[in-house]
């Protein structure tokens, strides 16, 4: 039986960035196999994520852009905001990289990595001619503004759930509360006593009867707010 071929490095990145994606965490898994053969230490690996994470950025820009859109300025806030949607895990790993870089070369490469992003980000938009000081600021305004969009969306999605969870809530409670009981018969309203013994003959009666089955079923009937309710159970 052969052995089975080892992963190359492209697959292993692979199999890293779907865990990533998996977890969406943050995090960076160390459980993936051949992780310590192909990249040599964290820095490489983070150049390795960063560059992917470039790589899509990009890619979406230029699927928003690809009907020549009218407003440009959005279509790039919108590229960003996908980027980071099916991206969310990546995306995540880039900013904790960014705010608590394990080395000073990751911290360079984020930030490289983050001027490359606002470039061409700018540049998409029609904002910038090139990559430049200018164009970086430009870029950052945007993604800030993608950012501020994401965390309004699921400050949003957030309250709706949980004013959900409180109306489910809130009904429990009323239903636990309340001395009716799911399919009880409510007891019947009280009579004066000249109707009760007028009416005698037509009081609520149980009766039994043969049953369907050979055994007995018994019928009750009331009347209760002019309507007549009735259940019959069998044994």
């Amino acid at each position: 039986m052969k052995d089975r071929p080892k992963p190359g490095r492209a697959t292993v990145l692979h199999n890293l960035i779907e865990e990533i994606l998996a977890r969406d965490d943050g995090q960076i898994p160390t459980n993936i196999e051949g992780i310590d053969t192909y990249f040599n230490n964290d820095d490489d690996l983070a150049n390795a994520l960063l560059l992917r994470w470039h790589t899509r950025l990009v890619a979406s820009l230029e699927r928003g852009l690809v009907d020549d859109p009218e407003d440009r300025r959005e279509a790039v806030i919108e590229a960003w905001r996908h980027a980071s949607r099916i991206y969310s895990g990546v995306r995540k790993v880039v900013d904790e990289m960014a705010e608590d870089p394990r080395t000073d070369v990751v911290a360079h490469a984020v930030l490289a990595t983050a001027r490359n992003d606002w470039a061409a980000m700018a540049i998409a938009a029609g904002l910038a001619s090139g990559i430049d000081e200018l164009g970086a600021r430009v870029g950052q305004r945007l993604e800030l503004e993608a950012r501020r969009r994401n965390l309004t969306e699921q400050s949003t999605a957030t309250s709706l759930q949980r004013d959900h969870c409180s109306a489910r809530s809130k009904q429990r409670s009323s239903a636990e509360k309340s001395p009716r009981k799911h399919g009880a018969i409510p007891p019947p309203l009280a009579k004066p006593a000249a109707a009760t013994a007028r009416h005698a003959e037509r009081r609520p009666r149980i009766r039994y009867t043969g049953g369907t089955n050979g055994g007995p079923t018994s019928t009750f009937a009331q009347v209760s707010m002019g309507q007549s309710v009735s259940t019959t159970t069998s044994d």
